[in-house]
């Protein structure tokens, strides 16, 4: 790595002028930082309202509401200590750090939320509840995350994140660091989205450009694929991102055959829903895929600007969204995720951000 050498202060006959500049522009610092401390003391940061805003529209009863819009960790209530506010005033160090490209996401059996960012090429992790934040990206002290695409946590909470520019697996464990590599050359062309069998174990890794899914351990093993080129049952075409259920069935978004398929835990194809269209129940660009506590899918239609709620057999329930920036309007979505609360994270691609919405009651969303 590029190192910088110190540079040389040339000194000049305004050294005191400049010294002298320098002093004021510290005691103005240290004045201003005395007003902000003394105002600390009974000031609170504001708390930004969400608008109201349910689906499906009136005269139907809600089923889903619109929560917030995640861009910053100060959305969900995280500020920086007063200790480092101090050093960024007097110093000017240390940015914010922006949702630039989100495209996967997944949540934990605690409620965190792992967002995978192209743009800034890191992994957020925003722990609502408690407050926290932190990001994934150094996979050795030399190479970082370039381009990742998928994201998915096991029962150990270690974290696996696709890149699709070093086309491998990613695994990071609670702190952060990189533990493992999977995949290599030989056994992947293209990389996407990933998903996790906790209870047997299985990694899911789709490969787009391969159109089938590769079965992986925990800790690398290659297991087997699923699927190859084609139209029937059992066979994709340029897939991109996958989810698995509750009972372990495994929902592969089979993009460019506009349907989402659905395989049991050993790889047998089960049903599919959808089909190229432009109506509701039909899919333009279907990409991200998540399956709620109830069975119920959720699709991302990136091109529709929209999310599709299915019920477990396939039909629509409703849906959510369109094209805009607005709360509740989306730009290219693209992944998806439900925890088991009901509480639904779209990756909001070009707006930028996450949109956090809500399950109303534990009944389908249809009622």
């Amino acid at each position: 790595m590029e190192r910088f050498k110190d540079k040389k202060i040339r000194k000049g006959p305004h050294k005191a002028s400049r010294l002298a500049s320098l002093l004021k522009v510290a005691r103005y610092k240290v004045g201003m930082l005395v007003v902000l401390l003394a105002l600390s003391a009974c000031a609170t940061a504001p708390v930004k309202e969400s608008p109201a805003i349910f689906w499906p529209k009136p005269p139907d009863p809600p089923r889903i509401s619109f929560v917030q819009t995640w861009v910053k960790p100060a959305d969900i209530g995280i500020e920086p200590s007063w200790f480092k506010k101090i050093v960024q005033f007097i110093f000017g160090e240390g940015k914010t750090p922006y949702i630039i490209r989100p495209s996967g996401i997944t949540v934990d059996a605690e409620g965190g939320v792992y967002v995978a960012d192209t743009g800034l090429q890191v992994v957020h992790y925003f722990d609502e509840k408690g407050h926290r934040y932190k990001q994934f990206f150094e996979v050795n002290p030399d190479v970082r995350l370039q381009n990742p695409i998928g994201v998915a946590v096991d029962k150990a909470f270690q974290l696996y994140v696709s890149d699709a520019d070093l086309n491998r697996i990613f695994v990071f464990d609670r702190e952060g660091k990189s533990i493992r590599v999977i995949g290599n050359d030989q056994e992947i062309q293209r990389v996407s989205g990933i998903a996790i069998d906790r209870e047997r174990e299985r990694l899911y890794v789709v490969d787009t450009m391969a159109h089938h899914v590769l079965i992986y351990s925990l800790l690398g093993e290659k297991l087997g694929t699923i699927g190859k080129r084609g139209v029937e049952a059992g066979t994709f075409n340029f897939p991109t991102y996958a989810t698995v259920s509750q009972k372990g069935d495994l929902y592969v978004s089979d993009s460019l055959n506009f349907r989402i398929q659905v395989f049991d835990p050993e790889g047998k194809p089960l049903s599919q829903v959808g089909s190229l269209g432009y109506n509701l129940g039909e899919f333009s660009r279907p990409k991200g895929i998540a399956v709620d506590q109830q069975g119920n899918i959720y699709v991302v239609d990136t091109l529709f600007d929209t999310v599709q709620v299915f019920n477990p057999s396939g039909a629509l329930l409703l849906n959510f969204g369109a094209s805009g920036v607005d709360p509740g309007f989306f730009w290219l979505p693209s992944g998806i995720a439900v925890n088991q609360d009901g509480r639904i994270y779209v990756a909001d691609a070009y707006n930028k951000r996450v949109q956090v919405f809500q399950l109303i009651g534990k009944e389908n969303p249809a009622g």
